[in-house]
């Protein structure tokens, strides 16, 4: 897979992974959106980096947590803890997308690990490819049923008002743990543990879920 392939592939990856974080907790998509475009083409660059000049890809999902979540901080202007909570969430959902047709391709007899160890190959672009397809689906579908959550601001933030953590403590809690199951879930993938990551990050989103939804519930 040539540079150029990759990032535009990867771009489109990490957009789709942006808009399904935004619609999540429906914050608008269309607002700053060449920032978004150019962010996206960063992040692929610098995930091209990573995996093709480092050759440690073992690293990359963390870095780009950590890329979305300071991107939404300081561009986007959305308070830290929301930034980690969309980016965990919406990073959480994606996995499970991304894990689901995994398994699929290991039920027609596919080897998932050889897909995910690889850096390049048309394997590695159909799977990112169905990603991306089924992440703007589900988006869609978010948007024309009017799905999500809605207690996070819309950007931009007025940090002066400070986030009552008492208040979001179980919120704060399951962020946390999201971030760090997110950041170590390419780990377990390439120490073929996929059939736990599958049930982990269900879990993980389903705890996001249930206490992002308690808390859409409660009226400030």
């Amino acid at each position: 897979m040539g540079a150029a392939t990759y990032i535009l592939i990867g771009a489109l990856d990490v957009f789709a992974v942006l808009v399904l974080m935004l619609k999540l907790y429906r914050l608008p998509v269309k607002d700053k959106l060449l920032g978004k475009v150019i962010f996206s083409i960063l992040a692929a660059g610098v995930s091209y980096l990573i995996r093709m000049i480092l050759n440690i890809p073992i690293i990359d999902t963390a870095v780009l947590m950590l890329m979305v979540i300071l991107f939404f901080r300081y561009y986007l202007e959305i308070k830290f803890f929301y930034s980690a909570l969309i980016s965990s969430a919406g990073m959480s959902a994606y996995v499970i997308i991304q894990l689901s047709l995994a398994m699929i391709y290991m039920a027609i007899g596919g080897d998932v690990q050889s897909v995910v160890l690889e850096t390049q190959g048309y394997k590695v672009q159909l799977m990112q490819i169905c990603s991306i397809a089924v992440a703007y689906i589900i988006t869609t579908l978010m948007f024309i049923f009017r799905w999500g959550f809605s207690f996070i601001p819309v950007p931009p933030h007025d940090f002066n008002i400070k986030v009552d953590y008492n208040k979001n403590r179980a919120l704060l809690i399951t962020t946390i743990a999201t971030l760090i199951f997110i950041s170590f879930a390419m780990v377990m993938l390439m120490n073929y543990v996929i059939v736990l990551l599958i049930p982990a990050a269900l879990l993980s989103f389903g705890v996001s879920y249930y206490f992002s939804n308690r808390r859409d519930l409660i009226i400030d």
